[in-house]
């Protein structure tokens, strides 16, 4: 029944989130500026995976504490968020910054300037015309804040949120007539809705792998697998007309070469890797000053991987 919108709903997320993890500047958010060139394609240009007509997207109307209240604690700001009141994504967030393209993504459906409607999913006012419902809590950024060292006494604020969303949720119209199987709930980190995942399974979850839960709650079949957003800003300021052939080495790896499971795929990149000699792959764990040395390294190698 949902076999389209849950396709064009992948299309159109990926889209949007692989431009983001492209190139995010972590300043200022200005919707224009930073919106406008993602949702323009030359004339003569055909979209890759575009929807015709354009994914319709309803947006839950939550309060701030589930969301934007978040990125500032000290912000008792109540006032629905609009394009015009968007805060911007704090500078200096360091590793919750790969966590945050609910951020972007709630951001993305804010937005209504100059070539909207040109993208390939749309906000709807009226749910009854939605092909999709997304909800606009921000469980990554949840964990991350709300205790997550997963010992301390404000997991419980995490925990009382996601008890507060699903009993929202249940009482929803348009969850009940699904089950909840059209609607859109962005889980990046692995931890996030740890308490009540289960009670919420059946929605289409915005996740970056499926390491830490079961098949029967963790899927491919119903779920959309997003990149991690980037937490090194892109380098612009190369002077040289080819910048790509001019660096000498092909790969800096520099993150963890063990993780779950013992790191099996980790261990068997790093032996595929170590036979090549244009390939730097260094044992490391993100740090803020680890994240400095990556960038200062732009600009001798081609292409830069650094997994936490």
């Amino acid at each position: 029944m949902y076999g389209k919108a849950t396709l064009s709903l992948v299309f159109a997320l990926l889209i949007v989130l692989l431009l983001i993890s492209y190139s995010i500047l972590m300043g200022t958010v200005n919707f224009r500026s930073y919106f406008l060139p993602l949702l323009q394609s030359p004339a003569t240009a055909h979209p890759l995976c575009a929807t015709n007509p354009p994914l319709r997207v309803y947006m839950y109307d939550l309060p701030r504490r589930f969301n934007v209240g978040m990125l500032n604690l000290r912000n008792l700001e109540q006032t629905p968020v609009t394009d015009r009141n968007w805060p911007s994504w704090p500078k200096n967030s360091g590793l919750k910054r790969q966590h945050s393209a609910e951020y972007w993504m709630m951001g993305s459906l804010l937005y209504e300037g100059d070539g909207a409607e040109e993208r390939d999913a749309v906000r709807v006012s009226d749910p009854e015309m939605a092909d999709i419902f997304f909800v606009p809590f921000f469980s990554s950024l949840s964990f991350n804040t709300h205790g997550h060292v997963m010992t301390d006494p404000e997991t419980e604020i995490d925990h009382q949120l996601q008890i507060d969303l699903v009993k929202f949720l249940l009482q929803s119209k348009y969850w009940q007539q699904s089950g909840g199987g059209d609607h859109v709930i962005p889980m990046t980190h692995p931890n996030a809705f740890r308490f009540l995942r289960e009670q919420v399974n059946a929605s289409i979850q915005i996740v970056v792998d499926f390491g830490r839960h079961p098949r029967t709650m963790s899927n491919i079949s119903k779920d959309v697998v997003a990149p991690y957003v980037h937490i090194v800003d892109s380098f612009t300021d190369d002077d040289s007309t080819d910048p790509f052939e001019s660096r000498t080495t092909l790969l800096f790896f520099r993150g963890r070469t063990s993780r779950k499971d013992e790191g099996i795929v980790r261990v068997k990149l790093a032996k595929i890797l170590a036979a090549y000699d244009d390939v730097h792959y260094e044992r490391s764990v993100a740090t803020d000053e680890n994240i400095k040395v990556v960038f200062s390294t732009n600009l001798r190698y081609a292409f830069i991987l650094s997994p936490v």
